[in-house]
């Protein structure tokens, strides 16, 4: 009920896009059931190696390196449509595929075969965040774009939240001894669960494509131009606008790419080591950490949004980035504790982590979607894409993997090494930010001595 009062409070540009609160809510689904696809496979990591004999690095790789390579290569070659094609008709065309590739995860009978499936969901996914947040620029007064990317960054923690929640129960359900829908069907459970959370994304593709329009290209940075008119300027001077003209780009691309290591590496794996550690079941896993993990999530997007709405237009760029520094500065401990304490201690700190985490990722996009020019929009959100899925991503749920096996037989050997790699990369985001937020303050001074000047 609360989601929905904020989601009808986002105030559109202009009265052609009376129906935006319903996008907002609609690209929130579809963000929400990206991730719901994307992260079922950390909750199936004990049956998929039991059935394809895989192993921890594999599973890392699989969660890693492949989905995120795929994810951010796909998102850069996607971006230049994004900036001169029809938006919506790309988000929709791209969830019906990942649909399918989540759907076709059930016919692997093998790790290569499992691979190119999961390839496929990733390579389509890469084109909703670019498509949605460049919408969102045209669709929403700069006053109310914090809010609606903020409802649209909850998908992350509501897609991984269901998950955990659905996925751990679905998999419990259809594990029973003698069920008789799994039997009648001659699966695995896992491969059930892979083919029930891919096929509603067929659905979601058509109401996407039948029930929302394509908006007018607004340009917050260069008002007064005719956007509709202009041509998407060479991928050139879109770097030249993100690391020339804007000097806080290349820290805080490197902060978020930190963030995301984290992201990936705690959803990853964190279940896993509940299981692994206290000998649990993934169904009963799944039900405790799934809500706690959504309403973290939750509070943390809502919580981002509270503390950088009253700021003024000129220092919303500053404001942005020393909020993700302080977050990211709590995120450290955090992250410390979180996988290495007594069961009820780390679901509460997971929890906590959840929260922290989603105040950066909510604000992530906001800087990007108010100084870079419109038609350079969606080629800059899918490079911060790119860079953060590549190295924070592929880095993070490999590394985990990795360091757990060189452990050996050390008890909670994985705990340790999701602890090593969640707090150096918090704490490296930490620094990052705030570099970035100074740059700002810096870049704030001189135009304004320039101006005091003249």
């Amino acid at each position: 009920v609360c989601l929905m009062s904020v989601i009808r409070s986002v105030e559109p540009v202009a009265q052609d896009n009376h129906g935006s609160a319903y996008s907002a809510a609609l690209f929130l689904i579809c963000f929400a059931f990206s991730y719901l696809d994307r992260q079922i496979v950390s909750i199936l990591v004990q049956p998929l190696k039991a059935t394809l004999g895989i192993t921890d690095s594999q599973i890392g790789m699989l969660q890693g390196f492949s989905f995120t390579l795929c994810y951010a290569t796909a998102g850069i070659i996607v971006a230049r449509m994004v900036d001169r094609s029809n938006r919506v008709r790309i988000i929709a065309v791209c969830v019906a595929i990942w649909a399918c590739s989540t759907a076709l995860c059930a016919t692997a009978g093998s790790f290569t075969e499992l691979l190119v499936w999961r390839a496929g969901t990733a390579i389509a996914e890469a084109a909703l965040s670019p498509a949605v947040l460049s919408l969102f620029a045209d669709m929403y007064a700069p006053r109310r774009l914090s809010r609606a990317t903020g409802i649209f960054m909850l998908g992350p923690y509501i897609g991984s939240g269901v998950a955990l929640t659905g996925g751990g129960a679905l998999l419990g359900w259809l594990s029973q001894p003698g069920n008789e829908f799994l039997a009648s069907t001659s699966m695995h459970a896992w491969q059930m669960v892979f083919l029930i959370v891919g096929l509603p994304g067929f659905l979601l593709a058509a109401i996407v494509f039948l029930t929302v329009s394509e908006p007018a290209r607004r340009d917050h940075a260069s008002a007064g131009k005719d956007t509709e008119r202009e041509v998407a300027p060479p991928f050139s001077e879109v770097l030249r606008e993100l690391f020339v003209r804007n000097r806080f780009c290349l820290p805080y691309f490197f902060g978020y790419a930190s963030l995301i290591m984290l992201f990936y590496s705690f959803t990853a794996w964190f279940p896993t080591v509940l299981i692994r550690h206290f000998a649990l079941e993934a169904s009963y896993v799944g039900k405790i950490t799934g809500p706690l993990y959504m309403l973290g999530g939750i509070v943390g997007v809502l919580t981002a949004g509270l503390l950088v709405r009253r700021a003024k237009d000129e220092q919303a760029l500053g404001t942005v980035l020393k909020v993700a520094a302080y977050a990211c500065t709590l995120l450290t401990p955090l992250a410390l504790i979180a996988p290495l304490a007594s069961f009820n201690m780390a679901i509460i700190f997971y929890g906590l982590c959840a929260f922290a985490a989603s105040i950066v990722m909510a604000l992530a996009p906001i800087p990007l979607q108010i100084a870079i020019p419109n038609r350079m929009r969606g080629r800059s959100i899918a490079l911060l894409v790119f860079m953060t899925n590549v190295l924070g991503g592929g880095i993070g749920p490999y590394a985990v993997g990795y360091i757990s096996q060189q452990l050996g037989d050390r008890e909670n050997a994985l705990g340790f090494a999701l602890a090593i790699v969640a707090t150096v990369s918090a704490a490296l985001a930490a620094v990052l930010y705030t570099t970035a937020a100074l740059a700002v303050k810096r870049s704030q001074s001189l135009s304004l001595s320039a101006v005091q000047a003249s």
